[in-house]
């Protein structure tokens, strides 16, 4: 089990998303078109399925290196549906289904009936249903089983949205033959658990990039004869943001390595809490730091600030990850829960 990111994968996925990652940021900002020049460079070097085995039709890797990756590219603001292709994925693989190229994206659970294999519902708020190839969902037979469903959304009714970080969010009305339709042994509780843990990974490197952009700022930006970095108040920001950027990168690390080896659902909604926490004291820190220039569109601060706004209520706001965390804890177990650490986890 591998608890910390590998090196190697990490400084050559810094080295791809830093120079190709920041001007397809301010491109689809303003544009809302879709990199798809970048999403075939990351396809060609296999950072879009990492975690799929080869035989599945993905790079193989573990968990912690497909973190890497979601970590690196919201680092640099990538505008990319790579959480939500690995999601896919995941629900894929599960049901020993091969995993085809292209952006993925998957529709929130329950969203979809299955009556005699047909599909029918109104999925709202599909994350880059426009670019992807599939949907793929979890949804419920006539018997209660849980199966993995996907449709192709070029060929059904589709209304545009967005989320308030400008990320698509989509309306999809379905009413067809499901193309892939295959028993799954996962709940929906195991899809939200990994999808609150792949969100983290993200929302860590997006603190990660908001810390090094003020921490830059308030060295350069001069007041009174002075840095702004060296007035006590600016400096109570900086902290607050390293703070936050540091305690969600190890609970995601923390996370990754436990459910490497046994289901994880009690960390994973604790690192997503963790993280939703984070992200709340770090935007208010960064933009209060930077003061006006925060709030332009040109500089970058915004790109990583509305996402975490954004992604503070995907895959359970506080109230529900705590109640999650309740249930993912069974009578008797919780001091094992709090417990069970690893001691090589190190946050590079």
């Amino acid at each position: 089990m591998t608890a910390s990111p590998d090196p190697d994968l990490a400084a050559g996925v810094r080295e791809f998303f830093a120079g190709s990652a920041a001007e397809a940021a301010a491109d689809f900002d303003r544009s809302g078109r879709f990199p798809r020049e970048l999403w075939a460079a990351a396809e060609q070097l296999g950072l879009t399925l990492v975690a799929v085995d080869e035989s599945g039709g993905g790079s193989g890797g573990s968990l912690t290196d497909q973190l890497t990756v979601l970590v690196t590219a919201a680092r640099y603001a990538a505008p990319l549906p790579l959480a939500e292709t690995a999601l896919a994925a995941y629900l894929l693989a599960s049901a020993g289904v091969p995993v085809p190229k292209g952006p993925l994206t998957v529709a929130p659970v329950n969203t979809f009936r299955l009556d005699d294999d047909q599909l029918r519902g109104t999925a709202r708020d599909v994350p880059w249903a426009g670019a992807a190839g599939l949907v793929v969902a979890l949804a419920t037979d006539d018997d209660g089983r849980s199966r993995v469903v996907a449709v192709d959304p070029s060929g059904y009714e589709r209304e545009d949205g967005t989320d308030p970080a400008g990320l698509p969010r989509d309306r999809l009305t379905v009413e067809a033959t499901a193309v892939i339709n295959a028993d799954t042994e996962l709940t929906a509780a195991d899809l939200r658990a990994r999808g609150a843990l792949l969100r983290t990974g993200q929302m860590a490197g997006a603190l990660e990039a908001i810390h090094l952009l003020t921490s830059r700022y308030v060295g350069e930006r001069v007041q009174f004869g002075r840095p702004i970095g060296r007035f006590q108040a600016v400096q109570a920001h900086t902290v607050a943001i390293a703070q936050a950027a540091e305690i969600t990168a190890m609970s995601t690390w923390r996370a990754a390595a436990i459910a490497a080896r046994r289901p994880a659902r009690f960390e994973a909604f604790a690192a997503k809490l963790v993280a939703n926490e984070s992200a709340r004291t770090a935007v208010r820190a960064a933009h209060q730091a930077h003061g006006a220039i925060g709030m332009t569109r040109e500089y970058p601060l915004h790109l990583h600030t509305r996402r975490l706004n954004a992604w503070q209520h995907e895959f359970g706001t506080e109230r529900e990850l705590s109640s999650a965390i309740g249930a993912a804890v069974a009578p008797g177990s919780f001091s094992r829960s709090v417990s069970d650490h690893d001691p090589d986890i190190e946050v590079p």
